[in-house]
C-alpha cells in the first residue's frame, strides 16, 4: 500500500513538472496537492481490495508449477 502511494506521488509530481515545462503552465500548488491526495487515497483503497486476490492467484499458480507431473521438468 505504501509502495502504491509512493509510486502515485512520484508519477504525479513528475507528470506535473513535465506539463509545467512543456506547456508552460502556471504553478498551482494547492489544487495539485488536493488532486494528488485524492488520487493517492483512491489507489491505496484499490490496492487494499485487489492485493489479496493477486496473492491468492500467485499461490494457485505456484501450486500448479511446482506439481511433479509437469512435463517441463524433463527439459
Amino acid at each position: 500500500m505504501l509502495m502504491t502511494a509512493g509510486a502515485t506521488l512520484a508519477c504525479e509530481i513528475i507528470s506535473y513538472l513535465i506539463q509545467i515545462i512543456i506547456f508552460k503552465l502556471s504553478i498551482d500548488i494547492l489544487p495539485f496537492i488536493k488532486i494528488v491526495l485524492i488520487e493517492t487515497l483512491y489507489n491505496a483503497m484499490i490496492i487494499i481490495i485487489i492485493y489479496p486476490l493477486i496473492e491468492k492467484a500467485g499461490g494457485i499458480l505456484e501450486k500448479v508449477f511446482k506439481e511433479k507431473k509437469i512435463l517441463t521438468k524433463y527439459y
